[in-house]
């Protein structure tokens, strides 16, 4: 489900997949599909302190730094039962960030995001929730950029 390749291709596979939609349901049905393949996390990792704050949903996001990349677990409380959007929505970031550099991560405007249309009919809440996921991949890339270079 994860993307290869450097920032630029997964950007532009992601941009390509969403300007492919003809229906404005598929979007919601791309982000399903996303969140029922998404493997989720081991409940052993799912800690109070990887919460993301702001989102509606119960969302953890696991970093692990290995020097060179960071790589994010992710999942939503309820898995693929509920809420589905909100863990399609994890799941693509995911597809954007996971397993890249600190120094790729944060060369991503992430208003590439709405540049695709992904925040049209968002509920505030989830909008939120998805801005606070994203701020937080990007705090723990500033971390771990700043670790990188010591």
């Amino acid at each position: 489900m994860f993307m290869s390749g450097t920032i630029a291709e997964r950007i532009e596979e992601v941009r390509a997949k969403f300007a492919s939609f003809t229906d404005p349901d598929d979007k919601w049905k791309y982000l399903l599909d996303l969140a029922r393949a998404h493997q989720g996390m081991d409940a052993s990792l799912k800690d109070e302190k990887f919460i993301i704050q702001g989102c509606a949903s119960t969302m953890y996001l696991v970093p692990k730094f290995t020097g060179e990349v960071i790589h994010f677990e992710m999942d939503v409380e309820g898995g693929t039962t509920n809420p589905l959007i909100s863990r399609g929505l994890g799941a693509l970031a995911l597809k954007v960030y996971n397993d890249l550099a600190p120094s790729e991560i944060l060369s991503l405007d992430p208003v590439f995001f709405q540049d695709i249309g992904l925040n049209v009919g968002l509920s505030p809440t989830r909008s939120n929730g998805f801005a606070s996921l994203v701020k937080q991949i990007y705090l723990y890339a500033r971390v771990y950029s700043a670790i990188a270079k010591k």
